[in-house]
């Protein structure tokens, strides 16, 4: 007898699950292409698996007593991978790449703690997060720090730091006599959001959020990604609003501080924290287990 290991799989999903949808939606997958795995996984096995009614799915007597054994094969599969992974690639470095668009100062502190592994690595900065998103599930990099959200099922991700949003306007700016604000006080602003234009989902996110918070003059103050200075400029020039994350001690926070220029932070109740995250692609990776054992090491470090 043969059995296939990502039938396998799937039929420990839908055991701990039981229920279909919630299961594919947990192996990434749509419901019918799972169901018909589990009929030929059924099949290979002589038996069926589960009893399935319109409004519930169980074990039968045989999934009951498979589920355990189905899981050891799973993990032991998983050993062997790492194992192998380790012995061929040994030599191999793990590739690890962040979002240019993270607080300079976190990038530092994220890039120590890479060159702090056991293993060997190679560190790169390819670009906004969507770049980075687009190696991961190319298999061009095994971990990456990215912003939030991502709208690519295929990444698993684990959040590792937050940042307030903050407004930075020139020092004699009215809004500049505040010590905190809410987002709502820029309703009557020209807002600038170009930091978040390199990742489309998040420009996405945040465009809809200022929407439906009444802040709709959203302007654009730059022509080139990467253009900090260029957006002091017109800040300072415009009386314009930049919307960032309240960093102080990142190269962005440096550039928008005293005197010339105020970073206010925004009251969390009324714009959420920016999320920044270690993202991984796991059917991407030959070392699933060892990944996300940097993953857990590297989010010590960091959290």
């Amino acid at each position: 007898m043969e059995i296939d290991f990502t039938r396998l799989r799937y039929f420990v999903a839908v055991a701990e699950e039981l229920h279909f949808k919630r299961a594919a939606d947990r192996l990434m997958i749509t419901p019918p292409p799972l169901s018909k795995q589990i009929k030929l996984l059924e099949r290979e096995l002589g038996g069926e698996l589960f009893e399935r009614t319109y409004h519930e799915v169980r074990l039968t007597p045989l999934g009951a007593q498979l589920l355990e054994p189905a899981r050891d094969i799973l993990r032991r599969v998983e050993e062997l991978k790492s194992t192998a992974s380790r012995i061929t690639q040994a030599s191999n470095p793990i590739r690890i790449g962040a979002t240019a668009y993270a607080p300079s100062d976190f990038t530092a502190r994220f890039e120590r703690a890479v060159a702090g592994l056991a293993m060997p690595t190679e560190f790169s900065v390819p670009g906004s997060a969507a770049e980075v998103i687009a190696k991961l599930v190319s298999g061009h990099l095994e971990l990456g720090l990215i912003h939030l959200p991502s709208a690519d099922k295929r990444i698993r991700h684990r959040v590792v730091a937050t940042y307030p949003g903050a407004a930075a306007v020139r020092f004699d700016d009215p809004l500049a006599a505040n010590d905190i604000i809410a987002i709502e006080d820029l309703r009557d602003r020209d807002v600038v959001i170009d930091f978040a234009r390199p990742n489309p989902v998040v420009l996405a996110q945040m465009t809809r959020g200022l929407n439906a918070r009444g802040v709709t003059r959203i302007v654009r103050a730059v022509s080139q990604l990467g253009g900090e200075l260029e957006m002091a400029s017109h800040v300072f020039n415009r009386y314009l609003v930049a919307l960032v994350s309240y960093a102080p001690a990142s190269t962005l926070g440096r550039i928008f501080s005293p005197p010339e220029f105020k970073l206010i932070p925004i009251d969390e109740s009324t714009w959420a924290p920016a999320k920044i995250a270690l993202a991984w692609a796991p059917d991407r990776l030959s070392n699933r287990a060892e990944i996300e054992a940097i993953v857990e090491q590297l989010a010590a470090v960091l959290s």
